[in-house]
Protein backbone atom coordinates (compact mmCIF):
# COMPACT_ATOMS: atom_id res chain seq x y z
CA UNK A 1 0.00 0.00 0.00
CA UNK A 2 2.92 2.36 -0.60
CA UNK A 3 0.90 4.28 -3.17
CA UNK A 4 -1.86 4.86 -0.64
CA UNK A 5 0.63 6.30 1.82
CA UNK A 6 1.90 8.66 -0.86
CA UNK A 7 -1.71 9.67 -1.58
CA UNK A 8 -2.26 10.52 2.07
CA UNK A 9 0.90 12.66 2.19
CA UNK A 10 -0.04 14.43 -1.01
CA UNK A 11 -3.63 15.08 0.09
CA UNK A 12 -2.37 16.50 3.37
CA UNK A 13 -0.08 18.87 1.49
CA UNK A 14 -2.86 20.00 -0.86
CA UNK A 15 -5.51 20.62 1.76
CA UNK A 16 -3.04 22.49 3.90
CA UNK A 17 -3.41 25.48 1.56
CA UNK A 18 -6.46 27.66 1.00
CA UNK A 19 -8.94 29.77 2.90
CA UNK A 20 -10.53 29.05 6.28
CA UNK A 21 -13.77 27.98 4.61
CA UNK A 22 -11.84 25.61 2.43
CA UNK A 23 -10.02 24.30 5.51
CA UNK A 24 -13.35 23.44 7.09
CA UNK A 25 -14.40 21.46 4.03
CA UNK A 26 -10.98 19.88 3.67
CA UNK A 27 -11.06 18.93 7.36
CA UNK A 28 -13.53 16.24 6.38
CA UNK A 29 -10.89 14.79 4.10
CA UNK A 30 -8.30 14.92 6.87
CA UNK A 31 -10.58 13.00 9.22
CA UNK A 32 -11.22 10.39 6.53
CA UNK A 33 -7.49 9.96 6.11
CA UNK A 34 -6.96 9.65 9.86
CA UNK A 35 -9.59 6.95 9.99
CA UNK A 36 -7.87 5.21 7.12
CA UNK A 37 -4.49 5.34 8.82
CA UNK A 38 -5.83 3.95 12.09
CA UNK A 39 -7.83 1.07 10.64
CA UNK A 40 -5.90 -2.22 10.42
CA UNK A 41 -8.47 -4.09 8.32
CA UNK A 42 -10.12 -2.10 5.49
CA UNK A 43 -12.97 -3.41 3.43
CA UNK A 44 -11.97 -3.16 -0.22
CA UNK A 45 -15.33 -1.79 -1.36
CA UNK A 46 -15.32 0.87 1.37
CA UNK A 47 -11.76 1.84 0.50
CA UNK A 48 -12.68 2.18 -3.16
CA UNK A 49 -15.62 4.38 -2.21
CA UNK A 50 -13.29 6.53 -0.12
CA UNK A 51 -10.93 6.99 -3.07
CA UNK A 52 -13.87 8.10 -5.20
CA UNK A 53 -15.01 10.54 -2.54
CA UNK A 54 -11.54 11.99 -2.17
CA UNK A 55 -11.28 12.44 -5.92
CA UNK A 56 -14.56 14.34 -6.02
CA UNK A 57 -13.60 16.59 -3.13
CA UNK A 58 -10.22 17.39 -4.61
CA UNK A 59 -11.79 18.29 -7.95
CA UNK A 60 -13.93 20.90 -6.20
CA UNK A 61 -11.08 22.58 -4.39
CA UNK A 62 -10.93 26.25 -5.41
CA UNK A 63 -7.94 28.48 -5.57
CA UNK A 64 -7.71 31.12 -2.90
CA UNK A 65 -7.77 34.76 -4.05
CA UNK A 66 -4.75 35.43 -1.85
CA UNK A 67 -2.60 32.81 -3.59
CA UNK A 68 0.28 33.97 -5.71
CA UNK A 69 0.70 32.61 -9.18
CA UNK A 70 3.55 30.38 -7.95
CA UNK A 71 1.38 29.02 -5.13
CA UNK A 72 -1.46 28.39 -7.54
CA UNK A 73 0.85 26.58 -9.92
CA UNK A 74 2.20 24.44 -7.10
CA UNK A 75 -1.32 23.59 -5.98
CA UNK A 76 -2.20 22.60 -9.55
CA UNK A 77 0.85 20.36 -9.85
CA UNK A 78 0.13 18.76 -6.47
CA UNK A 79 -3.42 18.02 -7.54
CA UNK A 80 -2.21 16.43 -10.78
CA UNK A 81 0.25 14.25 -8.84
CA UNK A 82 -2.55 13.28 -6.50
CA UNK A 83 -4.76 12.23 -9.39
CA UNK A 84 -2.02 9.94 -10.68
CA UNK A 85 -1.55 8.43 -7.23
CA UNK A 86 -5.30 7.87 -6.90
CA UNK A 87 -5.30 6.04 -10.22
CA UNK A 88 -2.54 3.76 -8.97
CA UNK A 89 -4.48 3.03 -5.78
CA UNK A 90 -7.55 2.14 -7.81
CA UNK A 91 -5.47 -0.29 -9.86
CA UNK A 92 -4.15 -1.87 -6.65
CA UNK A 93 -7.69 -2.20 -5.32
CA UNK A 94 -8.79 -3.97 -8.47
CA UNK A 95 -5.89 -6.39 -8.05
CA UNK A 96 -6.92 -7.07 -4.44
CA UNK A 97 -10.42 -8.03 -5.56
CA UNK A 98 -9.17 -10.92 -7.71
CA UNK A 99 -9.41 -14.49 -6.28
CA UNK A 100 -6.18 -15.84 -4.77
CA UNK A 101 -5.46 -19.56 -4.78
CA UNK A 102 -3.79 -21.10 -1.77
CA UNK A 103 -0.31 -22.61 -1.80
CA UNK A 104 1.37 -24.98 0.66
CA UNK A 105 3.96 -23.79 3.14
CA UNK A 106 6.94 -26.05 3.85
CA UNK A 107 6.46 -29.15 6.01
CA UNK A 108 7.34 -28.74 9.67
CA UNK A 109 9.63 -31.01 11.68
CA UNK A 110 8.83 -34.67 12.29
CA UNK A 111 7.10 -35.43 15.60
CA UNK A 112 8.65 -37.70 18.21
CA UNK A 113 8.32 -41.40 17.43
CA UNK A 114 5.30 -43.01 19.07
CA UNK A 115 7.39 -45.98 20.26
CA UNK A 116 10.94 -46.42 21.48
CA UNK A 117 11.25 -49.73 19.64
CA UNK A 118 9.18 -52.36 17.90
CA UNK A 119 7.88 -49.97 15.27
CA UNK A 120 6.21 -46.62 15.78
CA UNK A 121 5.08 -43.72 13.67
CA UNK A 122 5.85 -40.04 13.42
CA UNK A 123 4.13 -37.27 11.53
CA UNK A 124 4.78 -33.83 10.14
CA UNK A 125 2.31 -31.25 8.87
CA UNK A 126 2.13 -28.28 6.55
CA UNK A 127 -0.41 -25.49 6.20
CA UNK A 128 -2.11 -23.88 3.23
CA UNK A 129 -0.80 -20.43 4.10
CA UNK A 130 1.82 -19.51 1.51
CA UNK A 131 -0.43 -17.73 0.72
CA UNK A 132 -3.77 -18.79 2.18
CA UNK A 133 -6.70 -18.85 -0.26
CA UNK A 134 -8.64 -15.59 -0.36
CA UNK A 135 -11.60 -14.01 -2.08
CA UNK A 136 -12.97 -17.32 -3.31
CA UNK A 137 -9.63 -18.74 -4.43
CA UNK A 138 -9.00 -22.49 -4.48
CA UNK A 139 -7.71 -24.46 -1.49
CA UNK A 140 -4.38 -26.26 -1.68
CA UNK A 141 -4.37 -29.62 -3.43
CA UNK A 142 -2.80 -32.58 -1.62
CA UNK A 143 -2.34 -33.77 1.95
CA UNK A 144 -1.45 -31.56 4.87
CA UNK A 145 0.12 -34.41 6.86
CA UNK A 146 2.76 -37.07 6.21
CA UNK A 147 3.40 -40.21 8.27
CA UNK A 148 6.37 -42.56 8.34
CA UNK A 149 7.57 -45.54 10.36
CA UNK A 150 10.28 -45.13 12.97
CA UNK A 151 12.23 -47.14 15.55
CA UNK A 152 11.45 -50.38 13.75
CA UNK A 153 14.12 -52.41 15.56
CA UNK A 154 12.81 -55.20 17.80
CA UNK A 155 12.37 -54.33 21.47
CA UNK A 156 14.35 -56.13 24.11
CA UNK A 157 12.21 -58.64 26.05
CA UNK A 158 10.63 -57.84 29.39
CA UNK A 159 11.55 -59.64 32.58
CA UNK A 160 8.68 -61.04 34.62
CA UNK A 161 8.65 -62.20 38.23
CA UNK A 162 5.62 -64.07 39.57
CA UNK A 163 4.70 -66.07 42.65
CA UNK A 164 1.56 -67.13 44.47
CA UNK A 165 0.55 -68.94 47.61
CA UNK A 166 0.30 -71.86 46.94
CA UNK A 167 0.52 -73.11 43.32
CA UNK A 168 0.83 -71.03 40.13
CA UNK A 169 -0.16 -71.57 36.50
CA UNK A 170 1.01 -68.83 34.12
CA UNK A 171 -0.14 -67.99 30.57
CA UNK A 172 1.48 -65.46 28.22
CA UNK A 173 -0.89 -64.47 25.41
CA UNK A 174 -2.72 -67.77 25.94
CA UNK A 175 0.35 -70.04 25.95
CA UNK A 176 1.11 -71.81 29.21
CA UNK A 177 4.59 -71.24 30.58
CA UNK A 178 6.63 -74.06 32.10
CA UNK A 179 9.33 -71.89 33.65
CA UNK A 180 11.03 -73.20 36.78
CA UNK A 181 9.34 -72.36 40.04
CA UNK A 182 5.75 -72.55 38.85
CA UNK A 183 3.73 -74.97 40.91
CA UNK A 184 6.17 -74.72 43.83
CA UNK A 185 5.27 -72.80 46.97
CA UNK A 186 7.75 -70.09 47.95
CA UNK A 187 9.83 -70.20 44.77
CA UNK A 188 9.52 -67.07 42.67
CA UNK A 189 9.52 -67.69 38.94
CA UNK A 190 11.61 -65.44 36.67
CA UNK A 191 11.18 -65.46 32.90
CA UNK A 192 11.63 -63.39 29.75
CA UNK A 193 8.49 -62.41 27.86
CA UNK A 194 8.22 -60.58 24.52
CA UNK A 195 7.83 -56.83 24.68
CA UNK A 196 4.85 -57.32 22.36
CA UNK A 197 2.98 -59.34 25.01
CA UNK A 198 -0.70 -58.38 25.22
CA UNK A 199 -1.99 -60.45 28.13
CA UNK A 200 -0.70 -62.10 31.29
CA UNK A 201 -3.04 -64.64 32.91
CA UNK A 202 -2.40 -66.32 36.28
CA UNK A 203 -4.23 -69.16 37.99
CA UNK A 204 -3.47 -69.54 41.68
CA UNK A 205 -4.54 -72.36 43.99
CA UNK A 206 -4.47 -71.82 47.76
CA UNK A 207 -4.58 -74.94 49.88
CA UNK A 208 -6.00 -73.01 52.83
CA UNK A 209 -9.14 -72.11 50.91
CA UNK A 210 -8.42 -68.43 50.34
CA UNK A 211 -7.95 -67.42 53.97
CA UNK A 212 -6.91 -63.73 53.98
CA UNK A 213 -3.27 -63.82 55.08
CA UNK A 214 -2.46 -67.18 53.51
CA UNK A 215 -3.35 -66.54 49.88
CA UNK A 216 -2.11 -64.09 47.30
CA UNK A 217 -0.47 -63.39 43.95
CA UNK A 218 2.52 -61.09 43.68
CA UNK A 219 4.69 -60.11 40.73
CA UNK A 220 6.09 -57.49 38.38
CA UNK A 221 7.07 -56.99 34.75
CA UNK A 222 9.97 -54.66 33.92
CA UNK A 223 11.74 -53.53 30.77
CA UNK A 224 15.48 -53.73 30.13
CA UNK A 225 15.96 -50.42 31.96
CA UNK A 226 14.27 -51.68 35.11
CA UNK A 227 11.12 -49.61 34.57
CA UNK A 228 7.77 -51.03 35.61
CA UNK A 229 5.60 -52.26 32.76
CA UNK A 230 3.10 -53.95 35.06
CA UNK A 231 2.79 -54.93 38.71
CA UNK A 232 0.20 -56.92 40.61
CA UNK A 233 -2.36 -54.38 41.82
CA UNK A 234 -6.06 -53.58 41.65
CA UNK A 235 -5.89 -52.95 37.89
CA UNK A 236 -5.86 -56.72 37.40
CA UNK A 237 -9.22 -58.43 36.87
CA UNK A 238 -9.97 -61.65 38.79
CA UNK A 239 -12.71 -64.28 38.78
CA UNK A 240 -13.53 -67.31 40.90
CA UNK A 241 -14.95 -69.22 37.94
CA UNK A 242 -13.04 -71.23 35.33
CA UNK A 243 -14.23 -70.22 31.86
CA UNK A 244 -13.14 -71.50 28.47
CA UNK A 245 -10.59 -69.15 26.88
CA UNK A 246 -10.11 -67.06 30.00
CA UNK A 247 -6.32 -67.02 29.39
CA UNK A 248 -6.61 -65.65 25.82
CA UNK A 249 -6.24 -61.99 24.78
CA UNK A 250 -9.56 -61.97 22.94
CA UNK A 251 -11.59 -63.25 25.88
CA UNK A 252 -14.57 -61.10 26.94
CA UNK A 253 -14.70 -60.51 30.68
CA UNK A 254 -18.23 -60.79 32.06
CA UNK A 255 -19.72 -59.40 35.26
CA UNK A 256 -17.96 -62.05 37.35
CA UNK A 257 -14.60 -60.47 36.49
CA UNK A 258 -13.89 -57.80 39.07
CA UNK A 259 -10.97 -55.64 40.16
CA UNK A 260 -8.45 -57.64 42.16
CA UNK A 261 -8.55 -57.30 45.95
CA UNK A 262 -5.49 -55.65 47.49
CA UNK A 263 -4.46 -57.81 50.46
CA UNK A 264 -2.98 -54.87 52.36
CA UNK A 265 0.40 -53.71 53.65
CA UNK A 266 0.63 -56.29 56.43
CA UNK A 267 0.40 -59.32 54.15
CA UNK A 268 3.36 -61.60 54.71
CA UNK A 269 4.25 -61.81 50.99
CA UNK A 270 5.21 -58.13 51.04
CA UNK A 271 7.49 -58.59 54.02
CA UNK A 272 9.06 -62.04 53.69
CA UNK A 273 11.59 -63.55 51.34
CA UNK A 274 11.60 -64.56 48.54
CA UNK A 275 8.47 -62.52 47.71
CA UNK A 276 9.73 -59.15 48.88
CA UNK A 277 12.76 -59.52 46.61
CA UNK A 278 10.58 -59.24 43.51
CA UNK A 279 11.63 -55.96 41.80
CA UNK A 280 9.40 -52.87 42.03
CA UNK A 281 8.26 -50.99 45.08
CA UNK A 282 4.81 -50.68 43.53
CA UNK A 283 3.86 -54.35 43.61
CA UNK A 284 0.92 -55.46 45.74
CA UNK A 285 -0.47 -58.80 46.89
CA UNK A 286 -3.76 -59.48 45.13
CA UNK A 287 -6.54 -62.06 45.23
CA UNK A 288 -10.05 -62.67 43.99
CA UNK A 289 -12.88 -63.35 46.42
CA UNK A 290 -11.65 -64.09 49.94
CA UNK A 291 -12.58 -67.55 51.11
CA UNK A 292 -12.25 -68.98 47.60
CA UNK A 293 -9.34 -71.39 47.08
CA UNK A 294 -8.71 -70.92 43.35
CA UNK A 295 -8.69 -67.63 41.46
CA UNK A 296 -8.11 -66.65 37.85
CA UNK A 297 -6.55 -63.22 37.23
CA UNK A 298 -5.76 -61.30 34.02
CA UNK A 299 -3.69 -58.24 33.18
CA UNK A 300 -3.75 -56.55 29.77
CA UNK A 301 -0.50 -54.76 28.89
Amino acid sequence: MASLVRVIICVTAVIGLGSSSEAEENGDITEDLKDLLHTSMINIVSLNDLVTELTEKISHLTLSQSETQAEARKRQLDMEDLQRELSQVKEELETLKEPRDGKWAEFGNWSDCSAECGGGTQTRTRTCTNPAPARGGADCVGEGEETRECNTEECEPYTMYIDCDDLTSLYIDGSESNVAGLGQLGQTSRLQIPASTELIAVKCYDGNGGVYNYCGIIGSVQDSQGRDIAVTDSTWKCSDTLESGWQLPGFTEGSNWRAAIDQGDSHYMLNREPYRNIPSSNKRVIWGTRGVGTVYCRKTL
